[in-house]
């Protein structure tokens, strides 16, 4: 006796929900970070050292966090154009005090060094 074989039906259009892909459900959206409020600003000192001779301009570029209070947090000299003018600079920016902000945040500012004795 010979099998028969029925034919293979045509496939069935696709269901509308298998033929779009699945999207996760969307992610909780971070609040943009609000911008950073200077409440007070302590201008670095010039080196003694550096006031005397022919010492007339250079930099310190400082990184430090933000803590949530607004205080400033572990200062380091990024690059300056004289070990001292770092050193000046990060003394400084350990004294700034910024408005309360959520969480800690990273920041950079470069610091200008100007001896105008004239």
């Amino acid at each position: 006796m010979l099998a028969s074989a029925s034919p293979t039906p045509p496939p069935a259009a696709p269901l509308p929900a298998a033929a779009q892909a699945v999207e996760p459900p969307p992610a909780a959206q971070e609040e943009p970070e609000e911008p950073l409020k200077l409440l007070a600003r302590v201008n670095p000192t010039l080196p003694r050292q550096m006031q005397q001779g022919n010492f007339r301009s250079g930099f310190a570029q400082v990184q430090f966090t933000v803590a949530p209070d607004g205080s400033v947090q572990s200062a380091t000299v990024i690059k300056a154009s004289h070990s001292r003018l770092g050193t000046a600079a990060v003394d400084a920016v350990k004294q700034w005090r910024f408005a309360p902000i959520k969480k800690a945040r990273e920041a950079a500012v470069e610091v200008a060094f100007n001896n105008d004795t004239e």
